[in-house]
């Protein structure tokens, strides 16, 4: 009895002991594996690619996703014109301005003014830097008040002719963030601190309220909505954000951006070296979720697609980027590896 004790101890013992042994290999390859990985790909006229997954694996799930949309978009008609890229509503934006008698309740106090080309925002301490970035032309602005909160202004609405429905989308999604809410006045607005913002056809339009009430905050909304009904295009829908995946993509972290300064002014952690790409790209960008139980989206994965106007002007784009990464891990053992003419590798940690 005591032998056949001891023999089922020994066996469980050793069970036991492969186990542990077992799941430390686990562990010890998925330690090695993790890190700050960075994954970039030349296909066509694009480069696309991951910044920030925690795994090697994940970034390279992600990179074959991000690749089987850009060939089944591409085997589709195409990015050219179609009837539903002509704008029907091409109105100055001071004549989308809500006139006295158009809004319950709400009358200019001033008469309206406007900015056009490189005008704009030179009598105040505004930059403008970031509207000349998304291809600004001309923008349109009038101050409200109500009589029954004095005689004083309190909203300002501002709305800019960005030129192209993707300018409105990109500035607009530039003010956007991860998980935020939205208010639907004909187009998803987003209402943050004292501002309620909102892109449709060409146009992104701005509300500022003077001061925090209920009162002021219906008014903007108001305002907004009576805006959007004047312009007849729906919100903007870039056809590039349809080559980014759809797993686990964080609601409200799509942007879109024109040049590498745009880009560096969305992202304050990037690698330390990136695709150069001027203005002579469209990108595209969304964060995704690490792994299922995180709620941080800023332990996310940032996944980014550029679109060159020519395959050669991407090959030579997508050519100087490996050069400079290789020039900055040389000698660095481990630190890089290859797939296919993709690069892959694991940056130091951004925080």
């Amino acid at each position: 009895m005591k032998r056949q004790s001891a023999y089922i101890f020994y066996r469980a013992y050793r069970f036991s002991l492969c186990t542990y042994l077992l799941c430390s290999l686990i562990l010890i390859a998925c330690s090695r594996d993790r890190g700050n990985w960075t994954a970039a790909q030349h296909k066509g006229t694009y480069i696309y690619g991951v910044w920030h997954s925690t795994t090697a694996k994940r970034a390279e799930q992600t990179m074959l996703e991000v690749a089987e949309n850009i060939e089944a978009f591409s085997a589709q008609v195409g990015e050219s014109a179609t009837a539903a890229d002509v704008l029907q509503t091409t109105l100055l934006p001071e004549h989308l301005l809500p006139s006295n008698g158009e809004l319950l309740g709400w009358v200019q106090s001033r008469a309206p003014s406007t900015y056009q080309g490189k005008t704009l925002y030179r009598d105040r301490a505004t930059s403008p830097d970031l509207y000349y970035a998304y291809g600004f032309e001309r923008q349109a602005e009038a101050e409200y008040q109500a009589p029954q909160f004095g005689s004083k202004p309190l909203i300002l609405l501002e709305i800019f002719d960005m030129g192209t429905p993707e300018n409105a989308f990109g500035i607009y999604s530039f003010y956007t963030y991860p998980r935020m809410t939205f208010e639907w006045v004909g187009a998803k607005a987003m209402l943050s601190g004292g501002y309620l913002r909102f892109a449709k056809g060409k146009y992104f339009v701005q509300i500022e309220g003077y001061e925090l009430a209920t009162g002021i905050r219906e008014g903007m909304i108001a305002l907004a909505k009576t805006v959007a009904a004047e312009i007849k295009d729906p919100p903007p829908k870039p056809r590039m954000l349809a080559l980014l995946p759809n797993n686990k993509k964080i609601h409200g972290s799509t942007k879109l951006f024109r040049s590498n300064w745009t880009l560096n002014q969305i992202y304050s952690t990037l690698p330390a070296n990136v695709p150069q790409f001027g203005d002579t790209a469209l990108g595209v960008s969304a964060y995704y979720q690490n792994s299922a139980d995180s709620a941080n989206w800023m332990d996310a994965q940032i996944v980014f697609i550029l679109r060159f106007p020519d395959t050669t002007t991407a090959e030579s784009a997508y050519s100087l980027y490996r050069d400079a990464v290789d020039a900055l891990m040389e000698g660095t053992v481990g630190a890089e590896k290859r797939m296919d003419g993709a690069v892959l590798i694991n940056e130091p940690s951004a925080l």
